[in-house]
């Protein structure tokens, strides 16, 4: 997936959610920008909705009695507290572009889709809560805009569904994230392993949509196969804000980034085959085959005439069985290496 100049996916790519974190401040928001830059992030991903098309008001009582019966506006009035107006989105996306980052966010109704539209975002973000909202996918497919698309709560034909819903209405690539929607994660609930199974059945780009406390979670998401990184973004530890205890402060963010860089190095091509500066290793370390006793030229070379030495210069050790039984073409002189040009 490339935006701009970044080639997401391919080398590991690190988004600073932050989400919620701002608390309605635009000075807040402006300035987790500018730290999310200072330390390595390459996105910035903001959530945009409208309140009243987000929940009922029958929320409580619905959850609480299963009836709705009694309204209750407390969610409501609580998210009236993150919106932004456009022309704040509009004046953080242009500090974002600014500092190099990529400027995207999480909608979540149709009227925010074309609100973020307007603004002229490279990409979506399709939240976990809203994979069986396929209006709302529908309508993030139709502008065509690549997706990374996280599925929290999702099982396998949740996750189908979606994305065949994204691409039947013309969607750009979709990189799937997994995440599991626990604020915190404990580390027995993290089901990393599940990184390699949306891989296999998916067959598509997987990163991962961090919950959990530190950075762990997304080192070991790295040495299995993960290459885009979302990960709830905080001021500092003092910074009070609705996801502080599964969020990182700049300093924390920026280890993140250097840990999971030196993963995504460690975890190399995955080749079977040698590579780079071990097979010099094996030149030194291998054997070849070299002349046990004078050989005269004529004679048949048998086993007892080569002895393994080190090193792997010359003819491999494992060809010895081919060699024995060929008959030597010159004299070949005790300890020496024995080459194919010696031999018939």
């Amino acid at each position: 997936m490339t935006i701009k100049e970044f080639l997401i996916g391919s080398d590991p790519f690190f988004i600073a959610e932050i989400g919620l974190n701002h608390n309605g401040s635009f000075a807040e928001a402006e300035e987790m920008i500018l730290k999310a830059a200072g330390c390595g992030a390459h996105a910035v991903k903001f959530q945009t909705f409208i309140p009243e098309l987000m929940n009922s008001p029958f929320t409580k009582d619905l959850l609480e009695s299963g009836k709705d019966e009694t309204p209750d506006y407390g969610v409501i009035d609580f998210l009236s507290k993150f919106i932004f107006t456009e022309e704040e989105y509009r004046l953080l996306k242009k500090r974002a572009v600014e500092k190099g980052l990529i400027f995207f966010s999480a909608p979540f109704d149709n009227p925010s889709v074309d609100l973020l539209e307007r603004l002229e975002v490279p990409l979506y973000k399709a939240a976990s809560s809203e994979i069986t909202n396929l209006p709302l996918l529908k309508k993030i497919g139709r502008t065509g805009k690549p997706v990374i698309l996280s599925t929290g709560m999702a099982d396998e034909n949740e996750i189908d569904n979606a994305l065949k819903t994204l691409e039947a209405e013309g969607s750009g690539e979709i990189i799937l994230l997994h995440c599991v929607s626990l604020y915190p994660l404990e580390a027995h609930e993290a089901n990393l392993q599940r990184i390699c199974s949306l891989k296999e059945r998916f067959n598509r780009r997987i990163g991962i949509s961090d919950h959990s406390r530190g950075t762990d979670s997304a080192l070991a998401a790295s040495a299995l196969g993960a290459s885009v990184f979302e990960k709830h973004f905080k001021l500092s530890n003092n910074h009070d804000c609705p996801d502080s205890d599964v969020s990182a402060t700049p300093e924390e963010f920026e280890a993140l980034i250097a840990k999971v860089k030196s993963a995504a190095e460690m975890r190399g091509s995955g080749s079977i085959n040698p590579e780079g500066r071990e097979l010099n290793t094996a030149r030194g370390a291998r054997r070849s085959l070299f002349a046990a006793e004078d050989i005269s030229a004529g004679s048949a070379i048998e086993e007892r005439h080569i002895v393994l030495l080190r090193p792997g210069c010359g003819i491999p050790a494992d060809r010895i069985y081919d060699i024995a039984g060929r008959k030597a073409v010159v004299d070949i002189k005790k300890g020496s290496l024995i080459k194919y040009t010696e031999i018939s």
